[in-house]
């Protein structure tokens, strides 16, 4: 009968040394196993805070419109059973958000839940947003049946005019409600337009400081303009809040820009011809 393998004594001995001079230095594979668990579970936690974050606050879509009627019957097909009038809320909100509130020193109001609702009649505005009432942080926002039009893609621009601009007064503070109304006004259609659309060139006469243009102009001047004005105007409303936003006194800055925009304007102007002089219906005629 043969005998079994043995390994030797000494070879024995010394993989017995090694192993137990390692074994202090050398962690067990279930403690790096553990430890990688734990690095995978606080990356999936907070990439799941991080998405909660994002996401805001719930939405509901509620058609309250009669289902026999246009408005009705369009609102459901384009803007409820394919969830865009969500996603044009989440696409705005986050637009809002990243303009009004850069970083944690600009507070926010809570907002736990948006409604988004078509009514059975006509608004004076296009879009109301309203406090619920039934909760803090609860908002309704109301949208007009005239927003139906029959022109899907004009019915969509409207919609998503209106949801902006709703956005932008749930979004703002207003001083406890002591800011001027032109104020109010110039923010929301700055923070609705956006820059593209407000950067066109002024056709008014009397360019007005307090204007979609103007705030931009501002922006542009100081970064974070718009935003720190909102700050301003979470307790109270002064005038010298437009001067600390900005950093230095609005009013020659407004002079300055109201004289640059007629020079443009004039400029803008047709040259009369030599020898011709406007008739009293405006036309030219030679002389």
């Amino acid at each position: 009968m043969e005998a079994p393998l043995l390994l030797p004594v000494a070879t024995a001995s010394s993989s017995s040394a090694v192993t137990t001079a390692e074994s202090p230095s050398s962690p067990s594979t279930g403690s790096i196993v553990a430890r990688v668990v734990a690095v995978i579970a606080v990356a999936s936690v907070s990439l799941f805070a991080q998405h909660e974050a994002s996401r805001g606050f719930h939405i509901d879509v509620v058609n309250a419109a009669p289902r026999d009627t246009i408005a009705g019957r369009r609102f459901d097909l384009f803007f409820v059973s394919n969830g865009k009038a969500e996603r044009i809320l989440h696409y705005t909100n986050r637009g809002m958000e990243q303009a009004l509130f850069p970083d944690v020193s600009f507070p926010r109001k809570k907002v736990n839940r948006v409604t988004v609702q078509m009514v059975g009649h006509n608004l004076t505005a296009d879009a109301t947003v309203v406090a619920a009432g039934v909760a803090p942080g609860e908002y309704v926002i109301s949208l007009s049946p005239r927003l139906m039009h029959p022109s899907s893609d004009r019915s969509a621009n409207a919609v998503g005019t209106a949801v902006r601009r709703a956005v932008a007064r749930m979004w703002l503070w207003d001083g406890r409600g002591a800011a001027p109304a032109s104020v109010m006004e110039a923010m929301v259609e700055y923070l609705a337009s956006g820059s593209n659309a407000v950067e066109a060139s002024p056709t008014d006469d009397a360019p007005q400081c307090m204007s979609a243009r103007f705030l931009l102009h501002l922006e542009r001047r100081r970064s974070g303009f718009v935003a720190r004005l909102n700050r301003a105007m979470r307790d109270r409303w002064s005038d010298a809040a437009v001067d600390a936003a900005l950093g230095v006194p609005a009013r020659p800055v407004c002079a300055a820009y109201r004289a640059a925009v007629v020079a443009l304007l004039t400029q803008q102007q047709p040259t009369p011809l030599a020898g011709s002089t406007l008739a009293t219906d405006g036309s030219r005629v030679a002389m």
